[in-house]
């Protein structure tokens, strides 16, 4: 029986123990490095009340940067108005908001 607590503790221990300890990453940024295949032309952002798609974002980057062959790192928001009237609520709008980095490879 002292073995089972003695075991059940020391499982408990380092449960304890590997829950409090945290590994830390570092976020991954892109550098205009010589050994990458594109170069970055910078941040593009998109909003629209409708649905949004990949097309509309890549049109909007290569409306603000011309050489624009790619985008990467995409990321949607969503962003709703609502509007109470004492217990009840309506969304009376919705917007939707894409987020990207444009790149350019280098051939």
């Amino acid at each position: 029986m002292k073995r089972i607590i003695g075991f059940l503790f020391i499982c408990l221990s380092l449960f304890v123990v590997s829950a409090c300890t945290s590994m830390t990453t570092t976020p991954h940024f892109y550098t205009n490095n010589v050994n990458t295949e594109f170069e970055i032309l910078g941040e593009v952002i998109y909003e629209s009340s409708d649905r949004i798609g990949y097309t509309e974002l890549l049109r909007a980057a290569r409306r603000l940067y011309p050489d624009c062959d790619y985008v990467i790192d995409i990321m949607v928001d969503r962003r709703e108005t609502t509007t109470r009237f004492f217990f009840l609520e309506s969304i009376t709008s919705v917007t939707w908001i894409m987020r990207a980095t444009a790149i350019k490879y280098i051939y």
